[in-house]
């Protein structure tokens, strides 16, 4: 595989996007998935993908949403960039992105069609409370920082290595995929459908990327989920022995 810029470069086009998102989204108050959208449309997107170095290296987050908006038709008031030291969900989301964009050189357009930003930034919010609340109260500030960032890079770092062991083959149907399309087609994310289903956030996620078999699940778990997406019980254990044979 010959991937579109050095591996070298690859960590500095991951921080451009996630800062470039995080300023759309924090400075420009627009939302994560829509600039993602405008991104993976515009010619920008094109630009990083055939490893543009003006673009990965030549322009900063800030001037790369100015570059997408502009190219989009988009007006916005030219404002300075703010960026928090431990650096947010959705510097981490277009980081990820980027990072399995260099990974797999495929276009944006493509992983954003199965990724979820939405379960991204929700997930990663609740993991970052949890993280949070098992910090020393005599932790100082800098340690916290510190600990944000680590946490941060290690969530993208899984986050990456899930999406990628998710992926189906081409052509394929596995039954995490088939999962993941009945649960988007009831309009659930997976935090929602794993609360409502009582089945811990991380099972159904291993369920949906096809690290755990679902025809093995415990029998409370097929029931509920079948509830919950408006399907019978067998039919789940069907989609199993489809995507098996």
């Amino acid at each position: 595989m010959i991937r579109a810029y050095d591996e070298v470069l690859r960590e500095e086009a991951d921080d451009k996007l996630g800062k470039m998102l995080d300023f759309s989204v924090h400075s420009l108050h627009m939302d994560a998935a829509n600039m993602l959208a405008l991104f993976a449309a515009s010619g920008t997107s094109a630009l990083f993908e055939r490893g543009d170095i003006r673009t990965i290296v030549g322009m900063s987050g800030t001037e790369l949403a100015y570059d997408v908006l502009d190219r989009c038709g988009i007006a916005y008031e030219r404002i300075p960039a703010r960026h928090t030291r431990s650096l947010s969900a959705e510097y981490y989301l277009a980081y990820c992105i980027a990072d399995v964009q260099f990974r797999l050189c495929i276009p944006f357009s493509e992983i954003l069609r199965d990724f979820s930003c939405q379960d991204f930034i929700s997930n990663h919010a609740a993991e970052r409370t949890e993280y949070l609340a098992s910090l020393p109260l005599t932790i100082s500030p800098e340690g916290r920082s510190l600990g944000l960032l680590d946490f941060g890079k290690k969530y993208t770092v899984n986050a990456v290595e899930a999406y990628i062991a998710g992926r189906p083959a081409v052509g394929s149907a596995n039954t995490g995929e088939l999962l993941k399309n009945a649960r988007i087609k009831n309009g659930l994310s997976q935090s929602e459908l794993a609360k409502a289903a009582g089945i811990p956030l991380r099972t159904l996620q291993q369920y949906e990327q096809g690290q755990k078999d679902i025809g093995k699940a415990r029998a409370e778990y097929i029931i509920s989920l079948a509830s919950i997406l408006n399907t019978e019980p067998s039919k789940l254990i069907h989609l199993h022995r489809l995507s098996s044979e």
